[in-house]
């Protein structure tokens, strides 16, 4: 028979469980862009120049824990297109996130021209791809590394013959994606 102290024990020690548990970052790319395609060689984007062959894109990072920050190493992004591969390619330092907080993140991706100037005004497909590996923060310790591959597929996207993807220079793309960690 379990006697009263064994079961507050348990119970005890299944909420601290519940609460130690770590949960994974969310990614989310709320719009791009990409430079007008003209004859300069830059255009400026926010006070930075650009070189007009990159394609910017604003990415969401939230961390969803109470009590736990993440501690990101180098970010990897890619773009990827069936047939053509590697579109470009780009990487961020790593940092430290706080818990229940949200970053933004604007990257730019250099791509290929070719890749750029086939579909100017005209629809494609395109996958983007984030890579990096969290260590969580409790208290004052650090979990073990877990590896955390995003990806997101946009399917159909317009880009206008001046380079913008689709109507605005920030529109919200249709897009479906997918989240994979390791540890």
């Amino acid at each position: 028979m379990v006697d009263k102290s064994q079961k507050v024990l348990s119970l005890s020690a299944v909420v601290v469980w519940l609460s130690l548990t770590p949960k994974n970052p969310s990614f989310r790319v709320l719009g791009s862009h990409i430079p007008s395609l003209d004859s300069r060689n830059h255009s400026t984007h926010g006070n930075v120049s650009l070189p007009n062959d990159s394609l910017v894109f604003d990415l969401e990072i939230f961390n969803p824990n109470k009590r736990m920050g993440i501690y990101y190493s180098d970010i990897k992004f890619g773009v990827y297109r069936a047939g053509d591969g590697v579109v470009g390619t780009n990487s961020t330092p790593g940092f430290y996130q706080e818990h229940k907080s949200t970053t933004l993140l604007k990257i730019a991706i250099h791509g290929s021209r070719e890749f750029l100037e086939a579909k100017k005004g005209g629809n494609t497909d395109f996958i983007i791809k984030v890579e990096t590996s969290v260590m969580f923060r409790i208290i004052k310790w650090k979990t073990k590394e877990h590896h955390i591959a995003y990806e997101e597929q946009f399917n159909d996207v317009k880009m206008s013959l001046n380079g913008t993807v689709s109507a605005g220079n920030y529109a919200e793309l249709q897009n479906t994606s997918k989240v994979e960690v390791r540890s």
